[in-house]
């Protein structure tokens, strides 16, 4: 294989890694009927982050009376779980009201709702979204693209370089026309 065609391909690999890496994921949402049991039960809704993404949404007590509405990272959840207290990437207690939180690293987060003043079953309409991008991942997808095309332009030129030169032969002449 020619240099100039390793290039360019090098090149083409490069630029739609690029691509990749700065398309930011299509916001992800859902409108869910949930129901949390009778007893000491939770609901939960479990995100896989790749990039940086704001998590925001409402809920609603549509059966029952007031919720506790958490974020939580994967470690706060195991606390959670184990019924030891943590921090949170957001709080909220009500019948009703919006929730949202900025999640800066990739990892595994979970939107929980429990009951907030007894234990009898509840039902809740939840929305969420979940949309965002990462600075980071933005500016390695401009350095690969222009990576790409630098090596693009590159194995052009080195293209060019390994040609013949044309000979006069090559070219046709055409006569100049005669004025009428």
């Amino acid at each position: 294989m020619k240099s100039f065609q390793a290039l360019v391909i090098v090149a083409g690999i490069l630029f739609i890694i690029g691509v990749y890496v700065i398309y930011p994921p299509l916001p992800v949402s859902d409108n869910i009927a949930a129901n949390i049991p009778t007893g000491n039960y939770y609901y939960r809704i479990t995100f896989n982050i790749y990039k940086a993404n704001q998590i925001s949404g409402t809920y609603s007590v549509t059966g029952g009376t007031t919720v506790n509405v958490y974020i939580l990272t994967a470690s706060q959840f195991d606390a959670y779980k184990a019924s030891q207290s943590t921090s949170n990437l957001f709080q909220a207690t009500g019948s009703s009201g919006s929730f949202g939180a900025t999640v800066s690293t990739p990892g595994t987060y979970y939107l929980v709702f429990d009951h907030a003043s007894n234990n009898n079953a509840q039902d809740l309409q939840i929305t969420y979204l979940l949309g965002g991008w990462n600075p980071i991942f933005l500016g390695t997808g401009i350095a690969l693209i222009a990576a790409g095309i630098a090596l693009g332009i590159l194995g052009n030129r080195q293209r060019r370089r390994q040609e013949a030169p044309r000979k006069v032969t090559d070219v046709v002449v055409f006569d100049q026309p005669k004025p009428s």
